[in-house]
């Protein structure tokens, strides 16, 4: 038993004049490393503005078939030019607008409820062309 174990057998954590022994970077140098400005910009992102897709046709569905009963709406047919981020970037602000469950799988948003209506008003805002198929 060491000096650092008080008499309940725990070892004490004060930190008074302990060090945590070696720097294991100690030995490398900084010569080649590039120096780094951290610049402090407190200016906001500017939004962009919203896609024009040329009117490119969205399909949305609401389908239940093999979720158990439950009722999820599909929207499909991103045009290529809608890169994957996006795609998941304005699912995920337009489940921040509703408050609802979404997912961005197999090339389609997947927004949990029937939501069509919102969907499809959200999308011709943003200059899309949805159109209401299926069920």
């Amino acid at each position: 038993m060491g000096n650092d174990k008080a008499k309940d057998g725990r070892i004490s954590t004060d930190a008074v004049g302990t060090d945590f022994g070696s720097n294991p970077f100690d030995s490398l140098s900084s010569g080649g490393l590039r120096k780094v400005v951290i610049s402090k910009d407190t200016s906001k992102k500017v939004p962009t503005p919203p896609r024009k897709s040329c009117g490119h046709r969205l399909d949305v569905r609401r389908e239940k078939s093999g979720r158990g009963g439950k009722t999820v709406t599909t929207v499909k047919g991103f045009p290529p030019g809608v890169s994957w981020v996006e795609r998941k970037e304005m699912l995920r602000d337009f489940k921040k607008r509703l408050g609802t469950g979404g997912v961005f799988a197999d090339g389609q948003w997947e927004i949990q409820g029937d939501k069509r209506d919102e969907v499809v008003v959200w999308l011709q805002e943003k200059g899309y062309q949805p159109i209401l198929s299926g069920g």
